[in-house]
């Protein structure tokens, strides 16, 4: 078997290609052999050509996997897609629309491209799907309660990863921290909060995006100042996070070496409001054991990581790991539960 993985957004496809056995006398989880992997720039996002250019280089898949940032209440976990469910996951673009329309206008082209090929969605929403009552719900009036208007949390093709690199740590804080940040609460390897809610706008302030944010400021910029949604949402998912704090870049390396006091205050912000939540995902857990960072800057920028537990020598002594994520293999993996399942 030769699986694809796609994670098409607004600047780039990142792709991975698998080899693994289907034989039946074989138990899922078997190994899966990575054979190329990358990330490929989208020069005015067209996909169609890059995914072909991409196709010509790799065996022809058996499947393929896409990333699919929102799933709804209803799709939580790997799922083979049709025209009628890619309709149903265009209602809700609303609630990711950095990410929803790429993801599914990718689906539709590898259709194309691949006839007869099936194609899969994994949702970055499902390792959060048994969140209870308690840590999905707004406290909004229940016919909007209702219509599904609750926190479902994002990253979660992340952080399942993450849980199964950590079995030995019952109670762990997740921070997945890159262009988008969000925190994940950990209890026995099973999410049981996360810090974004029904978009992935809600927690950490981000590399343009502004995080938690007093609802009344969103009601103030309409009624007030007269800023039209579109205007709005302009703002709070490309103009803010590091980027409207520093002025001049949302990018953590780029602010890192700056000298701009501006730069510094942003990173600042970040690292303590990042603290601050951790301190709400340990509350959640009733403890603490272990603090994974993962993501592009978890990873990478220990200044960082330095700064957010200069603030956290309040909490019980815990253990600090830094682990890197991997989507694609997650991705993998669903897919392979599902083929020995079929």
């Amino acid at each position: 078997m030769t699986l694809l993985t796609l994670n098409i957004g607004s600047s780039s496809i990142k792709y991975a290609v698998f080899e693994f056995d289907c034989h039946p006398e074989q138990r899922e989880g078997s190994p899966l052999n990575k054979i190329d992997s990358s990330v490929v720039p989208l020069p005015q996002n067209d996909i169609s050509f890059i995914l072909k250019s991409i196709l010509q280089k790799i065996p022809s898949p058996t499947c393929v996997a896409h990333r699919i940032v929102h799933g709804g209440t209803k799709y939580k976990t790997a799922t083979l897609l049709n025209d009628a469910i890619l309709n149903e996951l265009d209602k809700l673009s609303p609630f990711a629309p950095l990410h929803q329309p790429h993801n599914l206008n990718g689906v539709r082209i590898a259709q194309k491209l691949l006839t007869g090929i099936p194609q899969y969605g994994c949702f970055d929403t499902g390792f959060h799907a048994a969140h209870d009552e308690l840590h999905s719900t707004f406290a909004i009036p229940k016919d909007l309660r209702d219509m599904g208007l609750k926190r479902y949390g994002f990253h979660g093709l992340s952080y399942e990863w993450i849980a199964r690199q950590i079995p030995k740590h019952p109670r762990a804080v997740v921070a997945h921290l890159g262009s988008g940040a969000s925190l994940c609460a950990l209890l026995n390897g099973k999410s049981i909060d996360s810090t974004m809610g029904l978009t992935a706008l809600d927690g950490l302030p981000m590399s343009t995006r502004s995080g938690s944010i007093d609802a009344g400021l969103v009601l103030y910029l309409a009624q007030n100042l007269n800023y039209t949604p579109a205007q709005i949402e302009d703002i709070l998912y490309t103009k803010s996070g590091l980027l409207g704090l520093s002025e001049f870049s949302g990018d953590v390396k780029t602010l890192l070496a700056s000298s701009d006091p501006r730069a510094k205050f942003a990173l600042d912000y970040f690292t303590f409001k990042t603290a601050q939540h951790i301190a709400m995902m340990a509350v959640s857990l009733g403890g603490i054991d272990a603090l994974v960072f993962t993501g592009g800057v978890g990873e990478n920028a220990e200044p960082i990581r330095s700064a957010i537990l200069k603030h956290l020598t309040l909490l019980p002594q815990f253990e600090t790991l830094v682990i890197p994520t991997d989507e694609e293999q997650m991705m993998a993996i669903q897919i392979q539960g599902i083929l020995h399942n079929a």
